[in-house]
């Protein structure tokens, strides 16, 4: 069964659209249906836990300005109790394109055909809602096991006192529970390819691996991004702290097509690149000169980072927003090492002069095919 709640102040109105609307919401078996208004639409929120949320924007207005607090309600849903969002509303155009472009909110206009159009709307965010309930229970889940494995440790440490011990229960529990779900991942089915991305940015810090992005670029133009070599104990600046550089290393972006023109398997046909990309460029991670980056649908789009093609960008240049460089992701472990290890790669390898190869390979090959016949003999 749906758990749904109705956020409308007109509930009580037997004749308005809303109560008609929930009236024939509750005649149906699946669904169970609660009501509020906006005085205690977050109480009810947070005590009945709903699977999906029908919420009104309300007009109010005062000295000829109109006010919604529908979208302040919602904005509210969007950091305290994430689910899926069907804005029922006589003004949905009041709400931001933010959340009427995003897959778990549905948009029905109040109206002679609201009813129906609501019921598809739930229809339609039905596998939504199943999917967050999934995510939630693994997630309760191995929070109970990470629980469970540090509580006492954290008791144990500070017997006498509490703050101290409820904060290292949070911060260890965290940790473990991270641990847990990455572990899992493991376990399952392969990643796709944009799961490496933390989009956006978990950490306050710029990161080494990063992925920033011109203020005035395009997203679907490589040539605007760039990737932080710099490691990311030399960018902290939160809890206080200074960063220890003034300018951060950044490899620059271009299309797969220039990335892999700079590699050995420039103009390979396509049908043989076909056979070749999956174990070299794509499993490897790196290859040669590039990092392959995958597509994430509106923010990144397939490109290469040219790790001999770097910059200098200042570190208050960069950031979430009203900078020069914002940063789009992060990149998630372990694939951030893989960075790391991809440039020490290219930076630190020695230079050294050309030797007769061709004459070292016949070396190798004489020696074992000599120890070949002398197994045989």
């Amino acid at each position: 069964m749906l758990e749904l709640l109705f956020v409308d102040d007109q509930l009580n109105d037997d004749s308005s659209s809303a109560s008609i609307a929930a009236r024939n919401l509750k005649a149906i078996d699946e669904y169970s249906v609660a009501e509020a208004d906006f005085s205690n639409a977050e109480q009810k929120i947070s005590d009945n836990v709903p699977d999906l949320i029908i919420l009104d924007l309300l007009e109010l207005t005062a000295s000829g300005d109109s006010s919604f607090p529908g979208t302040s309600t919602c904005e509210w849903i969007w950091e305290n109790r994430f689910c899926p969002i069907v804005v029922y509303s006589a003004f949905p155009d009041q709400l931001s394109e933010a959340y009427r472009s995003h897959p778990f909110v549905e948009v029905v206009q109040k109206g002679k055909r609201g009813v129906e159009s609501l019921k598809e709307s739930i229809t339609r965010l039905r596998p939504h809602i199943e999917s967050v309930r999934e995510a939630e229970r693994s997630i309760r889940r191995e929070f109970s096991v990470a629980m469970r494995e540090v509580a006492p440790y954290a008791y144990d440490t500070f017997k006498d006192d509490p703050v101290k011990r409820n904060d290292a229960i949070l911060r260890s529990g965290r940790r473990r529970l991270a641990a847990l779900m990455d572990g899992l991942s493991k376990e399952g089915p392969v990643l796709a390819s944009w799961e490496q991305y933390l989009c956006p940015p978990v950490c306050p810090d710029i990161q080494l691996g990063d992925i920033l992005m011109k203020v005035k670029g395009k997203y679907d133009d490589p040539a605007s991004f760039r990737v932080v070599l710099t490691p990311s104990c030399d960018l902290v600046s939160s809890g206080g702290r200074e960063p220890k550089v003034d300018n951060v290393l950044v490899a620059c972006c271009c299309s797969m097509k220039d990335g892999l023109n700079l590699t050995s398997l420039k103009g390979l046909g396509l049908s043989k690149l076909k056979g070749r990309l999956p174990g070299t460029v794509l499993s490897q991670g790196y290859f040669e000169t590039v990092v392959p980056f995958p597509c994430l649908e509106g923010r990144i789009p397939t490109m290469a980072a040219d790790l001999r093609g770097l910059e200098f960008i200042p570190f208050t240049d960069i950031g979430l927003s009203d900078k020069t460089f914002l940063r789009i992701a992060s990149i998630d472990s372990p694939f951030r090492e893989l960075i790391s290890w991809a440039y020490l790669q290219i930076a630190c390898r020695p230079g050294l002069p050309d030797r007769d190869f061709n004459s070292w390979c016949d070396e190798i090959v004489a020696l074992l095919e000599g120890e070949r016949d002398s197994e045989r003999t």
